[in-house]
């Protein structure tokens, strides 16, 4: 095979992994051991982090959120205390595997009357403009191409009210060689064990190495964000192990005017 073909090859393969159907099939399969192996392959920073980044939104109680790619609802445990009951979570997700293990996360948490569940595409979320107080997003972000990238900001700006904030969080590679090279051995070679012993298909683990590696951080989101119209912030944790984007909507002119207009 010529280096031309194996190059064409290669992106053909890598553009198939970024389409819905195949990331739906690999968390449907990953849904049984995900959150087991993803709390003990983080050694329980995950949990940590998403603290942290349900507390970067600034969420209040009453606020209605949405929650993009919420696997299984992982981050409900911080938002519903900082929103109350008599607030509001739209909980969006393709994978049914990962929504049925949200869904006896609602029944246990008796939920029912405050997060709603929708099995659908976080890029299209079908909400109406200007509907949402916060847009949050647990690990969800390597999945996601460049053009995947693009539309899911475009998504936040159209939904988010003028007021509005967001929280993006995602493990990523980290800058520094000494913490660096640990990091991705154990992440490609040693998180997929584990997940062998869990699931006993390695290569869906493997793949979130992947999708990783091709993610390496938060930096090139927060341009998405500022060039879809909103605020961006990058936000480090823990040496770069995660990293993320937390802003707003900025408030234009039309945006303020019309704000004043349906604002008490």
């Amino acid at each position: 095979m010529t280096e031309p073909r194996r190059r064409d090859d290669s992106a053909r393969e890598d553009h198939r992994r970024f389409e819905p159907a195949f990331v739906r099939a690999l968390f449907d399969e990953m849904a049984r051991s995900y959150e087991r192996v993803n709390t003990i392959t983080s050694f329980g920073f995950s949990r940590r982090w998403r603290r942290q980044a349900v507390q970067a939104m600034g969420t209040a109680r009453g606020d209605a959120v949405l929650d993009a790619m919420t696997g299984m609802g992982e981050g409900w445990r911080y938002l519903v205390p900082a929103i109350g009951r008599v607030g509001q979570i739209t909980a969006v997700d393709l994978s049914s595997g990962m929504l049925r293990g949200a869904e006896t996360e609602r029944r246990r948490r008796h939920l029912e009357d405050l997060v709603e569940i929708i099995e659908g595409d976080a890029l299209q979320t079908g909400l109406p403009d200007d509907s949402v107080d916060r847009v949050l997003c647990l690990f969800g972000l390597k999945t996601l191409s460049p053009d995947q990238q693009a539309a899911f900001a475009a998504e936040i700006r159209r939904i988010l009210r003028p007021t509005g904030t967001y929280s993006l969080i995602e493990v990523s590679v980290p800058p520094r060689a000494l913490l660096r090279v640990p990091y991705l051995f154990y992440l490609t070679r040693v998180i997929p064990w584990i997940g062998r012993l869990l699931l006993g298909n390695p290569e869906n683990y493997r793949m979130l190495g992947w999708y990783t590696l091709r993610f390496r951080d938060a930096h090139a989101m927060q341009a998405t964000l500022e060039r879809a119209g909103l605020e961006a912030a990058f936000v480090s944790y823990f040496f770069g192990c995660a990293t993320g984007v937390v802003g707003r909507r900025s408030l234009g002119v039309s945006d303020a005017a019309r704000f004043r207009r349906s604002g008490p």
